[in-house]
């Protein structure tokens, strides 16, 4: 072998190496840091208790896996799935990478997709920020092939993100109508709600000769329900149920019935009693948990919503008891029996 071929093996072995040690450099660490990360979460998860010493890095081990996860090593996704405050992190993987982000979460109980998918539809912001997303988000899970191994879990999660965002793409309540700080929060809120109950808004009336008027009860610890009351030309009406079963998986929807004109003018009354028409939409009584009562009406071309928190709990003028009273009379005419203080 000549020195010139012996020096040239030699430059390629060193290079060889340099490249490797390199190589073994640049991985190493992140290696380490998804491992250290990925040990720590399980303990955490295992102890069940944030503020317990196990606990300590969560945040820290949580974001280094993200960090692992945008440097290209996918196997740590079904971790982060356990993390479904994530909503950033959530749209932007599943933007980037449509077929693996939806693939890991077909591993998944339904139960895990949905909360997931809950996680991509906001999180705890209840709605996405950005209506452009939303709109990215619902079109890719709309548009995977029917003949997609992902498409039940693309469907599962296009129905959360479409409820838990209804209210960017369905006007339930005229502009301006809640006016608190938590304004937002009850459009997306009331909007989620009803959508999932499959209602359809009442605002803007039809016709002038529409007469509408719609109950709808949300629970703290119960599903939405909501009747609907539609009066006829002739003075008697039409009745309509729908409620949320507590699971919040399946719509039952109560036939319509009809309403005698004598009963649809008790109700009436109660509904001037209320002056409901002149009632402020919303009211400073308010609490942590118990219920909204939000009663809508349509007539002479003319809507109007209030809403009211728990108006048996507190002590309440004449016309919040009248309103309250109405409320349940609707329950009583499509043969629901309402229990409870509120």
């Amino acid at each position: 072998m000549s020195l010139r071929t012996s020096v040239c093996a030699l430059v390629l072995v060193v290079a060889v190496a340099f490249m490797a040690a390199v190589l073994s450099y640049g991985q190493t660490p992140l290696t380490t840091k998804r491992d250290k990360a990925l040990e720590r979460i399980k303990a955490c998860l295992r102890r069940n208790e944030v503020s317990s010493r196990e606990c300590k890095h969560l945040n820290q081990d949580v974001g280094n896996l993200v960090e692992v996860y945008r440097s290209g090593d996918k196997s740590v996704l079904p971790t982060l799935f356990r993390f479904t405050y994530l909503t950033d992190f959530y749209d932007e993987a599943l933007l980037s990478d449509q077929e693996g982000f939806l693939t890991a979460m077909t591993h998944l109980p339904l139960k895990e997709q949905q909360e997931v998918a809950a996680g991509i539809a906001g999180g705890l912001t209840f709605e996405l920020r950005d209506v452009d997303r939303f709109k990215a988000i619902r079109a890719l899970l709309a548009n995977v092939p029917e003949t997609s191994p992902t498409k039940p879990v693309a469907e599962v999660s296009l129905r959360v993100v479409e409820t838990k965002n209804a209210s960017l793409f369905v006007n339930y309540f005229p502009p301006g109508t809640f006016t608190s700080r938590a304004a937002n929060f009850q459009v997306a809120w009331y909007s989620s709600d009803m959508y999932q109950l499959g209602e359809m808004p009442l605002w803007p009336p039809s016709s002038v000769n529409e007469k509408t008027f719609r109950f709808t009860y949300l629970g703290a610890f119960t599903g939405p329900k909501a009747v609907t009351l539609t009066v006829l030309p002739d003075g008697s009406g039409k009745v309509k149920m729908t409620l949320l079963h507590e699971s919040r998986e399946q719509v039952k929807s109560e036939e319509l019935s009809t309403v005698p004109e004598d009963r649809v003018s008790d109700f009436s009354e109660n509904l001037n009693r209320a002056h409901f028409w002149e009632m402020p939409t919303e009211s400073q009584h308010r609490g942590l948990d118990g219920a909204e009562w939000i009663m809508e009406g349509v007539q002479d071309g003319r809507y109007h919503i209030a809403v009211r928190w728990c108006p048996n709990l507190y002590e309440h003028s004449p016309e919040d008891a009248a309103f309250a009273d109405a409320a349940r009379f609707l329950f009583q005419l499509a043969g629901h029996k309402h229990s409870g203080s509120c």
